[in-house]
């Protein structure tokens, strides 16, 4: 099941990548990467270093949240 959380600059889903068997990090349609875990995935989220440079750009300007457990179940 993903994780979804909608964010200030769009909808970011964390989820399984089976061509890969990873799970990826998808912002507005785009993946921004690859990791072994959701809670990896979400840590970038939180530290604001995803590689999306709006989003990576708000640090310090929004409260994303803090673990996965705060993001919505699809």
């Amino acid at each position: 099941m993903p994780y979804i959380y909608k964010s200030q600059v769009g909808k970011m889903v964390i989820g399984v990548d089976r061509n890969v068997n990873r799970f990826a990090l998808i912002i507005n349609d785009t993946c921004y990467g690859h990791y072994n875990s959701a809670i990896a995935a979400a840590d970038d989220v939180y530290m604001h270093v995803t590689g999306c440079y709006e989003w990576d750009l708000l640090d310090g300007e929004v409260d994303p949240p803090t673990h996965i457990s705060e993001w919505e179940r699809y």
